[in-house]
């Protein structure tokens, strides 16, 4: 039984911390693309649009753009593609499947606003999930438009420049997502307690929502 121990802590064990770690490199790259893209858009004319990167923690930050936020999430752990998803049926993950362990980066989509007066049950949404694999090979799951921004895993490794595009593709789908007014019988009625503790969600707007992907392509 100690043997079985030790073969899973310098097979299965190793692997997820060396994907962690390589995980954890592609969020900190995220955050400093995103910093630059800050300094890129102030310094091409929108020096009077709110845009700022925040750092929250080792695991999170915000880049706040305009009326938009995106929210980036590192995952403390790894996960395992189940058997049944497409992807784990592909000839590249089959043939090895320590590849179908990936690294997780989450980013949401809120509205500004939301972070700024701590509106807590305003809704965000994922609008991309970036998988990392022990090959450095990405793909994604989200907004459609982006996931075809990009090739299938096994010919996707990462690189700062496919990094860029994907945080300036994040960035124009929040922004191109634009807001819908509340029903107005949603509204037209509220009890004290909301107007002294919501009063400035009144009659907030929602985001339309994203054309979401995370299945097969064809």
């Amino acid at each position: 039984m100690i043997s079985k121990i030790l073969e899973k802590l310098q097979t299965t064990t190793k692997l997820k911390l060396n994907l962690l770690e390589e995980t954890q490199k592609v969020f900190d790259d995220c955050f400093a693309i995103c910093q630059q893209l800050s300094l890129d858009l102030k310094n091409a004319d929108a020096k009077d649009i709110p845009i700022k990167v925040e750092r929250i923690n080792e695991y999170e930050f915000i880049f706040r753009i305009g009326a938009d936020v995106l929210i980036f999430i590192l995952q403390s752990n790894t996960v395992r593609l189940p058997d049944e998803t497409y992807i784990s049926k592909s000839k590249y993950l089959k043939e090895d499947v320590t590849l179908r362990f990936f690294g997780q980066i989450l980013i949401y989509n809120f509205l500004a606003d939301t972070i700024t007066y701590g509106r807590l049950d305003d809704p965000g949404y994922l609008i991309c999930r970036i998988l990392l694999n022990r090959e450095n090979k990405f793909y994604i799951e989200g907004d459609r438009k982006i996931v075809y921004s990009f090739p299938d895993l096994e010919e996707n490794p990462m690189t700062q420049e496919k990094l860029r595009t994907l945080v300036e593709l994040l960035t124009v789908a929040a922004l191109d997502n634009d807001l819908l007014a509340p029903a107005f019988q949603d509204i037209m009625l509220i009890t004290y307690h909301q107007k002294l503790e919501h009063t400035s969600s009144m009659g907030n707007p929602q985001k339309i929502g994203f054309e979401l992907f995370s299945k097969n392509r064809e």
